[in-house]
């Protein structure tokens, strides 16, 4: 796996130091403030990046690095746990404030929404990601509809670039879900079948390198239209993609007819 690192704007390759363990902080938050949408992202990059590595057969440990002074019991930081939760984001192994982060061990990767961040020691990667504005009339960290469909509003996008959420791109998101999951609930009933292999390929590809969910989220777009496939070949694919994009795509297996 490759991602640019923020510091030097070059491709490079993420290499744990200690053999089937990944270490990884992600960076989030400033003293004075109100966690972000930023944040959030942050904390999503983060979970994609664990899941694909899983796939790989790679071990991921991740540490939530905040502000001094943010690691007790701050109600700020329990809304960000649970917009995470919300989101399907894995909870961090750890949490530390961030001026303890030199004490602790070396973290191959720091993941950040922080344009100033300088993640310690300076041999660690850095991957930034891009800011998230919000043009929604009751802002919140995440919506109370279905709180994926802001996943998948993230996850369309570069990892490195600006998003901005308005309640028309978090509709829309929801509406795709909602297509996706009746499809599946649909393709369930069929005889099983081999994932589409260039499909999974291509899109684990794309995971490689910068983390890039897009090509995976094309790939579900194309099946709903592939009915030269079979139905287990379409449900399949969609299952192993979701894997990694953890939408719940078969969150409507086995509630009736669609």
């Amino acid at each position: 796996m490759r991602i640019t690192d923020a510091r030097t704007g070059r491709h490079s390759e993420i290499r744990p130091r200690r053999t089937g363990l990944l270490r990884v902080t992600v960076d989030v938050g400033e003293r004075g403030r109100p966690f972000r949408l930023g944040d959030l992202r942050a904390l999503l990059v983060g979970d994609v990046l664990a899941r694909t590595c899983e796939t790989h057969g790679l071990q991921v440990l991740t540490e939530l690095a905040v502000p001094n002074g943010s690691d007790g019991p701050d109600e700020q930081l329990r809304a960000l746990r649970i917009a995470a939760d919300r989101l399907g984001i894995h909870p961090p192994a750890h949490l530390h404030a961030r001026a303890d982060a030199q004490d602790g061990p070396v973290a191959d990767l720091t993941v950040t929404s922080r344009p100033d961040a300088e993640p310690e020691p300076p041999a660690a990667l850095l991957l930034l990601t891009g800011p998230v504005a919000e043009d929604l009339p009751t802002p919140a960290l995440t919506p109370e509809d279905d709180p994926l469909a802001l996943r998948l509003a993230l996850l369309e996008h570069a990892v490195t670039t600006p998003v901005r959420l308005t309640a028309g791109t978090l509709a829309d998101a929801a509406e795709k879900l909602t297509r996706w999951r009746a499809l599946v609930a649909d393709l369930a009933s069929m005889p099983s079948g081999a994932p589409e292999a260039d499909m999974v390929q291509a899109s684990f590809d794309g995971l490689d390198e910068d983390l890039d969910a897009r090509v995976a989220l094309r790939a579900l777009d194309a099946l709903e239209a592939r009915t030269d496939l079979s139905p287990g070949t379409r449900f399949e694919t969609f299952v192993r993609l979701d894997q990694v994009l953890a939408l719940e795509l078969g969150r409507d297996i086995g509630r009736g007819p669609h």
